[in-house]
């Protein structure tokens, strides 16, 4: 059986805040035990700015930037497997999801959480992640743990109107190099939303503990605070197997009741 908590599976630095920062802080703030399981350090990223290397390499500052993330989200655990940034669709498959099982087993949560099968914007990293991800639940729940399984949804919509609002305001709009149309996937069937509003800010701040990730002109590093409430304080999920229902074990989980 699961012991509850919640642990959410990333490919990079930074996903964690993207994907379910909100419902990390909420479910800290419950006193639910979280955890942060990345799969690389992100060593094939951007660089903002040179300066914040300071001598080291972007995969150690990336870490720290992870670290530092996730002490602003409350995380108590954090795991990073430090796989090569980039090449996760064409690592060992079996060797990834072994790993991840084993992680799985020692926490042994009542919910995991990871992107969905289009990766948010169909990263290959990204969608890699989800596939490595129900694979591991599904080793776990023949040993006697049975978490629920959800894959992270960030609706495109969302993305035009935060950046359509940000520009309407004169402020910067950048977006990882993206347009506000190709971030994020038009809203599938079955996506239950979780309102994190009162973590909408924090969430923000956690996602600029990752400096090296937001150049100057990047929309999340100017947002204002009521336009991160406004347009970031709804994290969307999709249940993965296991029948109707599964939205109400994240709502426990983030209110602080562990018997999901």
């Amino acid at each position: 059986m699961s012991t509850g908590g919640l642990v959410v599976v990333t490919a990079h630095p930074d996903d964690e805040v993207l994907i379910a920062g909100g419902l990390l802080a909420a479910c800290a703030a419950a006193g639910t035990p979280t955890a942060v399981v990345c799969f690389t350090r992100g060593e094939l990223g951007e660089v903002a700015e040179p300066s914040l290397l300071a001598g080291r390499t972007l995969a150690e500052v990336r870490l720290a930037e992870l670290r530092e993330a996730c002490r602003m989200l409350g995380v108590r655990r954090l795991r990073c497997f430090a796989r090569r940034d980039g090449e996760l669709p064409w690592a060992p498959r079996g060797e990834l999801v072994a790993q991840l099982a084993r992680a799985l087993t020692r926490l042994r949560p009542a919910a995991v959480v990871s992107f969905g099968e289009d990766g948010i914007y169909f990263h290959h990293d990204h969608v890699a992640i989800a596939g490595i991800t129900q694979g591991a639940v599904n080793v776990v729940r023949r040993d006697g743990i049975r978490p629920r399984l959800y894959g992270a949804v960030w609706p495109v919509r969302t993305s035009v109107a935060l950046i359509g609002e940000m520009r309407r305001r004169g402020l910067p709009t950048g977006l990882w190099g993206l347009e506000a149309g190709d971030f994020g996937i038009e809203e599938p069937r079955g996506t239950f939303a979780l309102d994190v509003t009162d973590f909408a800010v924090r969430k923000v701040r956690a996602l600029r503990c990752h400096r090296t990730q937001l150049a100057h002109d990047h929309a999340l590093r100017h947002v204002p605070d009521a336009l991160a409430r406004r347009h970031l304080g709804v994290e969307r999920f999709r249940t993965i197997g296991r029948g109707p229902g599964g939205e109400k074990t994240l709502r426990r989980l983030a209110s602080g009741a562990l018997d999901a």
